[in-house]
């Protein structure tokens, strides 16, 4: 399981009920921590295409439409203009608002998780995890893999870091680059 968007982790992070979530979203954008249009990192198609590698890589044979994925952004915003989109945004808020009070009632907290189990199976979409989960302590943008095992069943094996932001992915723009120019 894991958090495989620098910025859906980001926006979670933030999202604790004093800010709706439309304002993070513009406020991420206007960081350069989204897409040109947002929809593309809340739609959750490229954290279902990350998972799609994941299992691929881990030796199965998964194709992205049988993942399982929330998207966030509500049927009557998907087509609107960007300006549009961001004025309307509010209907993103309504629906998380919802979903946040329920988990603060029951102490947990909100975040975007990509899971793939042993048989298969694979989702993408927002859970409810209890505050020491090691899915829910983050530094905002970061990225996070646990590994849960026969051996890593109660304490997962985590790997984590940045995911999202101009230096990260410059930084990984160059070492692509790098690779690529040795090639040659």
């Amino acid at each position: 399981s894991g958090i495989f968007s620098g910025t859906l982790s980001w926006l979670f992070q933030q999202f604790d009920g004093s800010v709706p979530f439309n304002e993070l979203v513009d406020l991420a954008w206007q960081q350069g921590l989204t897409e040109p249009d947002p929809r593309a990192d809340l739609d959750g198609s490229d954290v279902m295409r990350k998972l799609v590698i994941l299992a691929r890589e881990s030796g199965l044979d998964i194709e992205p439409d049988s993942v399982k994925v929330e998207s966030l952004v509500p049927e009557e915003l998907r087509s609107l203009s960007l300006d549009e989109f961001f004025d309307n945004g509010a209907l993103l808020s309504e629906i998380l608002q919802e979903r946040l009070t329920k988990a603060q009632r029951d102490e947990q907290v909100l975040r975007y998780v990509a899971r793939l189990e042993k048989n298969g199976k694979a989702t993408v979409g927002v859970e409810a995890l209890p505050r020491e989960h090691a899915l829910a302590n983050l530094l905002p943008c970061d990225n996070i893999f646990a590994i849960e095992s026969k051996w890593y069943k109660d304490n997962p094996l985590v790997i984590r870091g940045p995911g999202a932001g101009r230096e990260v992915t410059a930084g990984a723009i160059q070492s692509d680059l790098n690779r690529l120019a040795g090639l040659f």
